[in-house]
């Protein structure tokens, strides 16, 4: 590098590190002034709200670089030319026969550079910082509680709970709302409350006190809901409590289906009436769609004139579709048959003991803070929005996809600002305040321009690329009719 270029580049970098604390300052310093009210509610001492105040404004500078990085560069640049002019710099490069291209071309370069920083900040840090740029100013550690309203997750259900606390990890009362293809109700999973849990690998929600609800007169009976039990005197204990899951088949058919297999399997020919202990069980209701697992299978010897009963060890019941769509898991330590002895009765069912409904779901606690911000799809790396569009699980795709164009259309839109902004400063027509005014004015006004395009409505690929179009050819026509 040439000791001119390396002079031009340490004088630009200057300038834009003293612009970059200036701006950065100016930024935090007038959102500080303005939101001070809400910093005050915390129940902090005073050295820990500094803390928290500096915590939070680090946080958001990643922010306030991608919002003010493209102003920075184009007034780094100016001012540095600005003051070589003012010195008279220019005019002794001019006379030893280096043109203000040539001067211009390393500050384009390092500006260049410094959108690629942009980019990174934007790209990488920023998605990884999300969950923490979303938090309110008076909630700075994500603690306050908030509902989830009617959120899509990648298989296409849809979440609802009437509050969520983030220390604990549990929504209250949540609903899903299981929808197909074609985006119809295919069940209605809920419970009293819900937490993210894996399930033999797979990560998902587990629903305490849960129920499977589908359309109705889908299925017989509703996996999870008992008919109302009451006490018949006020001395009678509480009714017990537990998930019941309701099956086609009676225990007397199962067992005689288990004992064909045994022989089939063994050889040896099993007394169905006697004492029945399984390895392994493995059965399917196509009544519910539902295929019953478990690690082993136990049930009494037959007696006359007493109903038998049976015990599932480590019991999975799963809910699927005709054409495979997840619906729901039932997990429960044991679950024991209870048969149906009487006519006010519910239906023979297994009584599943510390039953939970399980959902299978990419949804995390991260997602769900996430999107408690309006601005949400600002926070997100290109590859997200990208994955999040493919799975609809966008609320406005329109807006996700405005979004996508800009990142892509902004770094050129920083590169056109220069171009407009550095021909007016490399004039030598005019004096440094008429060249800064009218720097400024076309500057302010390819900066407006942008931002119209997206606030009329415009196509989400017009509304990016239309300010490039229109002032690029007037940046380089500009650039390129600077007198050297």
């Amino acid at each position: 590098m040439r000791t001119l270029d390396r002079y031009i580049v340490r004088n630009f970098l200057t300038s834009a590190l003293l612009w970059f604390v200036v701006f950065m300052a100016l930024r935090t310093i007038t959102d500080l002034f303005v939101n001070m009210d809400e910093f005050a509610k915390l129940d902090k001492p005073f050295g820990e709200k500094i803390a928290v105040i500096a915590q939070y404004y680090g946080y958001q500078s990643l922010v306030y670089f991608v919002e003010l990085g493209g102003i920075i560069i184009v007034v780094a640049a100016t001012f540095s030319l600005a003051m070589m002019n003012h010195t008279n710099e220019l005019t002794a490069m001019l006379a030893s026969g280096v043109s203000l291209h040539r001067v211009a071309w390393p500050i384009i370069l390092c500006a260049m550079l410094m959108g690629g920083l942009i980019i990174f900040d934007q790209e990488v840090l920023i998605p990884q910082f999300a969950d923490k740029l979303v938090r309110p100013r008076d909630d700075p550690f994500g603690t306050d509680k908030f509902p989830i309203r009617l959120m899509a997750d990648g298989t296409g259900a849809v979440w609802y709970s009437n509050e969520f606390l983030p220390e604990t990890e549990t929504a209250k009362n949540p609903v899903v709302l299981v929808r197909d293809s074609d985006y119809r109700l295919l069940v209605r999973l809920s419970g009293s409350q819900g937490r993210p849990g894996t399930v033999d690998g797979q990560r998902g929600w587990l629903l305490s006190d849960g129920v499977i609800a589908p359309r109705e007169g889908t299925w017989p009976n509703i996996p999870g809901v008992l008919p109302p039990q009451r006490k018949k005197r006020d001395t009678d204990p509480e009714p017990s409590k537990y998930i019941p899951v309701y099956m086609t088949k009676t225990l007397d058919k199962l067992i005689g289906e288990l004992c064909e297999d045994y022989r089939r399997r063994k050889g040896k020919e099993v007394d169905p009436n006697g004492k029945i202990s399984v390895e392994g069980l493995y059965v399917n209701d196509e009544m519910y769609g539902m295929l019953i697992e478990a690690d082993r299978f136990e049930a009494a010897p037959a007696v006359p004139d007493e109903a038998r009963t049976g015990k599932l060890i480590q019991p999975k019941f799963t809910f699927k579709t005709e054409t495979g769509r997840m619906l729901g898991v039932f997990r429960a330590e044991s679950a024991t048959w209870k048969p149906r002895l009487k006519e006010n009765d519910p239906e023979s069912h297994w009584a599943l003991d510390g039953g939970v409904l399980f959902y299978p779901t990419d949804l995390t606690t991260y997602d769900l803070q996430l999107r408690q911000s309006s601005r949400w799809l600002q926070y997100m790396s290109m590859a997200d929005l990208g994955r999040l569009l493919r799975l609809k699980r966008v609320p406005d795709p329109d807006t996700a996809r405005l979004v996508q164009h800009i990142r892509i259309a902004d770094p050129i839109n920083s590169l056109v600002m220069l171009l407009l902004g550095l021909p007016f400063i490399l004039s030598r027509e005019r004096n440094l305040k008429a060249s800064a005014t009218l720097c400024v004015l076309m500057v302010g006004t390819f900066y407006a321009f942008i931002y119209i395009c997206r606030y009329i409505n415009l196509p989400h690929t017009l509304a990016a690329a239309l300010p490039i179009l229109l002032f690029g050819p007037i940046a380089a026509v500009m650039f390129d009719s600077v007198k050297t």
